[in-house]
C-alpha cells in the first residue's frame, strides 16, 4: 500500500506539500498540485488516518532533531521544554539525525523526513549541522519547525540562536586580562557555524591585543570527553610553552583538567583552564570549572514557545534575546598577581 512519503517521493516534493494538498491548506503551485495528484493516481494512493492527522495537525507531538554535533540538552532543559508542552498534550519526540557526507549528501534531510513520517505537528532542528539551503528549503515544506542554537536571516522569526562570537571573545579577554599571552585552545566542530563563531570571537579578541596563538597550540576537537582529553596531552607534547586553555565547552574542559592532573600540571597554578556552555557540573569540578554561560533553558523555552504558536494557534510571550555571560570560578589563576 503506497504512503504519504511514496506520494512525495514519485512527486518529487516534500511530505510536507503532499500533506498540504491533501489538506487544502496552505499555498501550492498549480504545477505542483499537478504532480502531487498525478502521482497518487499512478500509485492508487488513498489517505488514511496517519495521512489526514498529519495534514490536520492531531498528532500532538513535536520533533527535536540534532547531531551528534549538536551537543548535549541536559535532563533540566528537557525538562522545561517537556513542561511548555504539557499544557497543550503534546509530546515530545526525540532522534538523534543523520550528518550529511560525501557518501551521502542528503542523509540529514532524510532522517528529518524520517522523523515527519513518524508523526509530527512540528519539528525543533537543534544546531548549526543541517546547511541553511536545506534549512530554507524544509521550511517551504514543513513550515512548523523552529531553529534551536541556530540563526537563518531569513526565517529570523523561528531561530533561536547565541552570540557565540562574544561568548569567544569573552573568554579570550579574561585570559587575557588575567596576565595570560601564551594560550592554547581546544576547538569544537570547526565545520558547524557556532564553534567558528565561538573559535574567531577567541581569536580575535588575543588579536586584538597583538597576541598571535601559535598553530601547534590549535587542537582541532569535538566538543567530546575523549577530544578534550587527548587535546591536553597533545598540547602537553608541542613545544610552545603555554599558560592556559580556552575549552570550546565545559565537556572538553573538564576532561582536559583531568589530563592535566594525570600528568602532574596543576590547574590553575600550572595551566589555567576556561570552559564553554556552563553545564549544571561545571561548579563541582576540581576546581570549580571557569567558563562562558549561555542561557540553554530560556532559549530553549522560547523556542518550543513559538512552535506550540505556530502548531496550535496560541500567543504565548516569545524571547529573543539571550546574553552570554563570563562566570568566574577557580580554574584560572590571576598572573598579574603572581610577582617573579
Amino acid at each position: 500500500m503506497a504512503t504519504i512519503r511514496d506520494v512525495a517521493k514519485l512527486a518529487g516534493v516534500g511530505i510536507g506539500t503532499v500533506s498540504r494538498v491533501l489538506s487544502g491548506n496552505g499555498s501550492v503551485s498549480n504545477k505542483t498540485l499537478g504532480k502531487v495528484n498525478e502521482a497518487m493516481t499512478a500509485l492508487n494512493f488513498k489517505p488514511n488516518t496517519s495521512a489526514q492527522s498529519l495534514s490536520s495537525k492531531r498528532y500532538n507531538t513535536i520533533g527535536l532533531w540534532g547531531t551528534i554535533t549538536s551537543g548535549e540538552l541536559d535532563r533540566a532543559t528537557l525538562t522545561k521544554i517537556e513542561r511548555e508542552l504539557q499544557p497543550f498534550d503534546v509530546k515530545l519526540i526525540i532522534t538523534d539525525g543523520e550528518r550529511n557526507s560525501p557518501n551521502q549528501p542528503n542523509a540529514s534531510r532524510k532522517s528529518i523526513d524520517n522523523l515527519i513520517n513518524k508523526g509530527c505537528d512540528g519539528l525543533i532542528i537543534w544546531g548549526s549541522d543541517l546547511p541553511e539551503f536545506d534549512i530554507l528549503q524544509l521550511e517551504k515544506e514543513f513550515p512548523n519547525i523552529v531553529l534551536l542554537n541556530n540563526k537563518v536571516e531569513a526565517i529570523a522569526s523561528k531561530s533561536f540562536a547565541f552570540n557565540h562570537y562574544q561568548g569567544g571573545f569573552l573568554a579570550g579577554q579574561y585570559l587575557l586580562d588575567n596576565g595570560h599571552k601564551n594560550i592554547a585552545c581546544i576547538t569544537g566542530w570547526l565545520d558547524t557555524e557556532d564553534a567558528n563563531l565561538r573559535h574567531n570571537g577567541f581569536l580575535d579578541a588575543l588579536n586584538a591585543s597583538k597576541i598571535n596563538i601559535h598553530k601547534d597550540l590549535i587542537y582541532r576537537g569535538d566538543y567530546t570527553f575523549e577530544k578534550g582529553y587527548e587535546g591536553s596531552n597533545y598540547l602537553l607534547n608541542q613545544a610552545p610553552p603555554f599558560t592556559a586553555i580556552f575549552c570550546a565547552n565545559d565537556q572538553s574542559a573538564m576532561s582536559a583538567i583531568s589530563a592535566l592532573h594525570s600528568k602532574g600540571v596543576n590547574v590553575p597554578n600550572d595551566v589555567s583552564i576556561i570552559g564553554y556552555d556552563n553545564m549544571n557540573i561545571a561548579s563541582y569540578t576540581t576546581p570549580p570549572l571557569t567558563t562562558i554561560n549561555i542561557p540553554t533553558k530560556k532559549m530553549a523555552i522560547s523556542a518550543i514557545r513559538k512552535l506550540i504558536n505556530l502548531c496550535y494557534g496560541a500567543d504565548l510571550e516569545i524571547d529573543y534575546d539571550f546574553k552570554v555571560n563570563l562566570i568566574k570560578r577557580k580554574s584560572v589563576i590571576n598572573l598579574n598577581n603572581i610577582k617573579s
